[in-house]
């Protein structure tokens, strides 16, 4: 994935686990990042005017048993300048390549370890993974 610098990251997804999760990790990799994590589509839709030009937002491929795939279209139609990044449990090639259509310009398998989503992360602020964890 290219390294995309986002000043403000917008995390949408269900499962409050790997929202915390993601929030944690972004704000260990770029403290002065802004992150902001919704749980569901229609937020996630009110909260994509307040981000700034180049801002990212995670989304997860399915929010209450729905597919995001509409979602994602719906916010590069709105916002071309934000980058929608699709994170999933389980991706399949024609997953993500259906995301890539839809306009997000990456899909990723959620990490199955701390080490994982500081990986998968760090190129969304323009981190290197070397950095010690901050405490939360």
């Amino acid at each position: 994935m290219r390294t995309l610098n986002a000043t403000a990251v917008l995390v949408v997804d269900d499962d409050a686990d790997h929202a915390h999760i993601a929030r944690l990790v972004l704000s260990s990799l770029a403290p002065t990042t802004g992150v902001e994590v919704v749980h569901d589509a229609a937020s996630a839709i009110a909260r994509l005017a307040a981000l700034p030009r180049g801002g990212v937002v995670l989304i997860d491929r399915r929010l209450h048993g729905i597919e995001s795939f509409d979602t994602v279209v719906e916010m590069r139609l709105r916002r071309p300048d934000v980058n929608v990044v699709m994170l999933s449990a389980a991706l399949s090639s024609i997953d993500r390549a259906y995301a890539l259509a839809c306009g997000a310009v990456d899909a990723l398998e959620k990490p199955a370890s701390l080490a994982g989503w500081r990986e998968a992360l760090a190129s969304i602020v323009g981190a290197g993974t070397d950095a010690a964890p901050r405490a939360a």
